[in-house]
Parts: structure tokens; sequence; C-alpha cells
């Protein structure tokens, strides 16, 4: 045992204070980490809100004051971000197999009246918006897609041209990188 002099407080040892260090520099590290994770996360949801916020803005301009026609385009939005648009008309015969056939499709109705006559006839286009932003091997994609109408007669007094069948919402897809590993938008993990 050892003795202590009177009026000398006992200390910490050498090894005590190598001990502390330690430690606190490994939690300093990783709260670090974590930081640096959050921000990572927080700069990555943001792009893919603005990515998001310019697909609706373009979406929602498809087949307004001009008629929604098959093809592909493509085009800038800022000096981030940029698009490509594949507009592909959907065949009929696909969409409705037998229009008398009472299937509970929702379909069914439109098209029945549509061959009877009363209704014009209406073409449905599948529009598919991919955003690209980043740069080079950080490329990121998200793709957006919805359904368009558009009536087959342009002169027809009730023409619905570019109307949206999402209800105004896009279809969100999965975000991919360009090295093509695909990530869930909403649960931001890697598959």
């Amino acid at each position: 045992m050892r003795k202590t002099l009177p009026g000398r407080a006992r200390g910490f040892t050498l090894i005590e204070m190598i001990a502390a260090f330690v430690i606190f520099a490994i939690a300093v590290g990783a709260l670090m980490q974590i930081l640096t994770m959050s921000m990572n996360n927080a700069r990555r949801s943001a792009d893919e809100t603005r990515a998001a916020l310019w697909a609706q803005t373009l979406l929602d301009n498809v087949g307004v004051g001009e008629r929604v026609e098959a093809g592909s385009s493509h085009g800038e939005f800022d000096r981030s971000y940029r698009w490509e648009l594949q507009i592909d008309q959907i065949d009929p015969e696909l969409v409705v197999a037998d229009a008398t056939e009472p299937s509970g499709n929702a379909a069914s109705a439109p098209a029945a009246a549509a061959g009877a006559g009363l209704l014009p006839q209406i073409d449905l286009f599948h529009v598919v918006l991919t955003v690209i932003w980043g740069d080079g091997s950080h490329e990121r994609q998200a793709q957006f897609s919805t359904l368009r109408t558009a009536t087959a007669d342009p002169n027809h007094s009730g023409s619905i041209s570019g109307a949206d069948l999402s209800g105004g919402r896009s279809n969100r897809g999965m975000s991919t990188d360009r090295a093509g590993q695909s990530r869930n938008p909403a649960g931001g993990g890697r598959r």
C-alpha cells in the first residue's frame, strides 16, 4: 500500500489519461462520421427534391398548348440538371382487349362509348422523363412517368389534348447512378 504525503492530492496516472484521450478521440471521430453522413444525406435529398420539382414542372407542361406526339427530346433546366423526355403512343389494343366484356376494367366503358361514336377516339401516351444531375462518376438520375391522352381528331370541340391520367402526380421510379446501381429515393439505401 502506498502512502500519500499530507497536503498532496492524488491525481490521474499517465495510463488513465491516455485511455481517456483515446476514448474521447474515438467518440469524436464517430460523431464526425455521423455528421458527415447526415450532411451528405441532406444534400442528396435536396438534389432529389429539386429534380422532382423540375420534373413536375416539365411534365405539367407536356401537351399544354400543343398536341401530344410520340417522340423524344432533351434539354437542360440549369447548369446542374438536364432532362431526357420520351413519349410513346400506347396501342389501344393493349389497353382494352375486349370492350364488350364487363371485366371491371375502368378503361372498358370509355372504350365502348368511343366505339359507339359517343366519345371521340382518344390516343393514349406514355410519357417518361429522366432527370440527370451531378458530374462524371457521381452522376445521378431519377425517372418519372405518367400517362397523357389526346383526342385523335384535333377538330373535335371537346378536345382534351394533353390530359393527365395520373391525377396530377407522376409515378416516381428508382434513382440510379450512371454505374447502374439502383436505390430507392425514399429509403436512401443502395440495393
